[in-house]
């Protein structure tokens, strides 16, 4: 099937030119992940990585902080240490010109010594604000040229809203093409958020209940458990909107409400992905204010987390959510006025991350005037840290009475561990590396994601709030939010 994206056991090579090597992503996900894809035999021995920075760093030295990064790895030294020839350091300014010739001279050795066979990824674990002087040093030193292969992965956040993504993309098509360049978003590179579209795919009975007829509501909730942290200068200007609901949280909706392509074909997902996301209006400033929540968390009553207008390079009168709740409707055939709600927020009660698929109910005249029930019939998708898919549905209680009594059935767990399952950075850099850009954001999806966060986002620079509703640190959020459910007789199930 031509660009579908199911794991295979094809092995791949190629150099791999790692820019912000010395990054904690670098160390934390991106070294991990390519040893895992190397344990299994995913990585050919042709392969290898020339990590760069502006630290003066030997070879050998590189290699220890890879060591270091694999270090909780389960495996045998003689794969450790083969695995580990692959990696190579230089010096390298990436503002400056000059820096490239050195790099290019590292990377004509390396694809002779390795036999590379033309294939190069470029990796961009960097600010986002030199994108365009890398790419473009890239181009002028005769890097990047028409001979071989030639991919980029960008890392988010890509612009802060569609004017300064849109000058960014145009500065990368100078170097790229379109189909070379990979805008990643990890969640796409989860094994449940992949699933949905497999779960639509493979059992025509689930699609067939996906729409207005069969369907009430759908919840997305990611929720984590962690205020900012150190990272407040990069949250403040950020918030939860940029953070999370522009690029996780449409995505995964869209997967959910777009209409099924006849194949998994990439061209055909990301078409019907695009189609879906125009039929997404922008936000007038009536629907911003009747269907947006938004919030900051404070201390906790244990004293472990700190008010967020406290922490280190936080503004003090900053409007900045850490916590957004709100919907948003599809008028098209399929979904008619079905509420797409959806909530994301730090410092919460438990981490997680779950999409509910709520199921109209026969409801009897006397359930009409009782409170909103939480324990509805619905598809659960639990991404993280719990994974699997589960049906509530109604069954008869025991006795003679057609009482409904609400019962679980989940997915095989046992199956689900035996089974292995890639980490989402692993997942994705495969998929790079053979050419397979399923899981990765188009500009068109990207642009048509800012169009909608923008007109959200101009509302509130409109509104004149000079403060925000608040939650207490390590609860279940604001309580504004179960109110925004509760006008239209919902409630969140989780």
């Amino acid at each position: 099937m031509k660009g579908c994206s199911i794991m295979t056991n094809k092995q791949v090579g190629g150099l791999i030119v790692m820019f912000g090597a010395a990054g904690d992503l670098a160390r934390r996900k991106l070294y991990p992940s390519l040893f895992r894809l190397y344990q299994r035999q995913l990585l050919s021995e042709n392969f290898a990585l020339l990590g760069n920075s502006r630290r003066e760093w030997s070879d050998d030295y590189f290699r220890e902080i890879v060591l270091d990064s694999i270090s909780d790895q389960k495996a045998d030294e003689t794969t450790v240490n083969n695995f580990i020839q692959h990696f190579f350091y230089v010096s390298h300014d990436a503002t400056k010109a000059e820096d490239y010739d050195n790099l290019k001279t590292s990377m004509d050795k390396l694809a002779e010594e390795f036999n590379t066979g033309g294939k190069n990824l470029y990796y961009l674990s960097t600010a986002p604000s030199i994108f365009p002087d890398i790419t473009k040093g890239l181009k002028d030193a005769g890097i990047v040229t028409d001979g071989g292969t030639h991919r980029v992965i960008l890392e988010k956040p890509f612009g802060t809203d569609l004017a300064s993504a849109g000058e960014l993309n145009k500065a990368l098509e100078i170097s790229f093409d379109e189909k070379d360049i990979y805008r990643i978003d990890h969640y796409l590179g989860k094994e449940m958020v992949q699933n949905i579209l497999t779960t639509r795919y493979f059992n025509p009975v689930v699609e067939a209940m996906l729409n207005s007829q069969y369907v009430s509501n759908i919840q997305i909730t990611l929720a984590e458990d962690m205020p900012v942290g150190t990272r407040g200068g990069y949250y403040d200007k950020s918030g939860a909107i940029r953070d999370m609901f522009q690029n996780h949280i449409l995505q995964v909706a869209t997967l959910l409400g777009m209409e099924l392509p006849e194949n998994l074909d990439q061209d055909a997902v990301h078409a019907s992905k695009l189609a879906f996301m125009k039929e997404i209006a922008s936000f007038t400033p009536e629907q911003t204010d009747k269907q947006m929540v938004r919030a900051q968390y404070t201390a906790s009553s244990d004293g472990e987390f700190i008010n967020y207008l406290d922490e280190n390079e936080v503004a003090k009168d900053s409007v900045t959510e850490t916590y957004l709740a709100g919907y948003f409707q599809v008028n098209n055939d399929r979904w008619g006025n079905v509420p797409f709600y959806f909530k994301t927020g730090k410092a919460l009660a438990v981490k997680h991350t779950t999409v509910e698929i709520i199921l109209n109910e026969k409801v009897n005249e006397a359930d009409i005037a009782k409170p909103c029930n939480p324990d509805q019939t619905r598809i659960t998708f639990s991404i993280q840290p719990e994974t699997g898919i589960a049906f509530h549905l109604n069954q008869k209680l025991p006795g003679e009475a057609l009482a409904p009594n609400l019962v679980t059935v989940n997915s095989d767990v046992d199956e689900l561990i035996a089974a292995y399952v890639p980490d989402a950075y692993e997942k994705l850099i495969y998929d790079a590396l053979i050419g397979d850009q399923t899981n990765f954001s188009t500009w068109n999806e990207l642009a048509e994601q800012w169009r909608i966060v923008d007109s959200i986002i101009e509302n509130w620079k409109d509104d004149g709030i000079t403060s925000l509703p608040t939650y207490e640190g390590k609860s279940r959020g604001p309580k504004e939010a179960d109110e925004l459910l509760r006008q239209n007789g919902h409630c969140w199930v989780q």
